[in-house]
């Protein structure tokens, strides 16, 4: 299959820090309908480091992905890449002793012939829209969540809980965390669907409830993205960045 775009929206912005730690890629507001990889990461490690972080992670998955054109699209493709950046960590932070700690979370899609690939590392978050309804989305890698799957605390308990801030997963370097993604494959998607990639500064001012009501409104996807961007604006105590990417058509080979 061939999937069409509609001209890929982003959000950039501080929010109330002082420094921006998230990078996104495409660059904000240069995405086209033909590109094939967004990518949104939220560094870590105070000023400076966490902006290396997520730089360094989003230049690696780029550079990996365009030297494997004919590569064979499967986990381990994307394990293969998850490492290769993981080492890039390792030999920077040898020659960068400044930058010991730092980190970053990856939200990763991929569209193919196949259909879409999500990587996921972190409490950077990926949700698929279909019409009114949310499909589907990732689950943050963080300390609540693994009580959650531990049966230590419930979902309820788990929501608004005081420490969700503290994740378990991040890219750190192998010598560092030898922390594997989480990968999923979406392999049939259709027309009208909303893929939105987004860091933890966006879903601290819009909730999930919210955001698919937005996305369903009967309004253009500028008019969609300013309204996120204009939630967040001022609210978020964090930078916060996002990617709305809507499938304008799936041709069948």
């Amino acid at each position: 299959m061939k999937i069409e775009l509609c001209k890929p929206l982003s959000v950039f912005a501080r929010g109330r820090r002082e420094n921006m730690e998230d990078c996104i890629f495409p660059v904000h507001g240069s995405a086209l309908e033909t590109d094939t990889l967004f990518l949104v990461c939220d560094g870590m490690g105070g000023h400076a480091k966490g902006e290396v972080a997520s730089r360094l992670a989003c230049d690696g998955f780029t550079e990996f992905i365009a030297q494997h054109p004919d590569a064979i699209i499967s986990e381990g493709f994307f394990l293969d890449a998850f490492n290769h950046v993981q080492n890039l960590f390792d030999l920077f932070i040898e020659s960068h002793a400044e930058t010991g700690g730092m980190g970053t979370t990856l939200v990763m899609l991929y569209l193919y012939s196949g259909g879409a690939v999500i990587v996921h590392c972190g409490d950077s978050r990926f949700y698929h829209f279909r019409g009114h309804k949310l499909g589907w989305k990732t689950r943050d890698h963080n300390l609540v969540n693994e009580w959650v799957r531990q049966g230590l605390i419930s979902e309820e308990e788990a929501a608004g809980h005081p420490r969700s801030n503290v994740i378990t997963r991040a890219i750190q370097g192998n010598k560092a965390s030898g922390v594997k993604p989480d990968i999923h494959f979406i392999s049939e998607p259709e027309t009208g669907d909303y893929f939105f990639l987004c860091t933890d500064g966006l879903y601290e001012s819009i909730n999930d409830g919210q955001l698919g009501e937005i996305l369903s409104a009967d309004i253009s996807d500028e008019e969609k993205i300013n309204i996120i961007n204009e939630l967040c604006e001022g609210n978020s105590r964090d930078n916060y960045s996002a990617y709305l990417i809507k499938i304008k058509n799936i041709v069948p080979d």
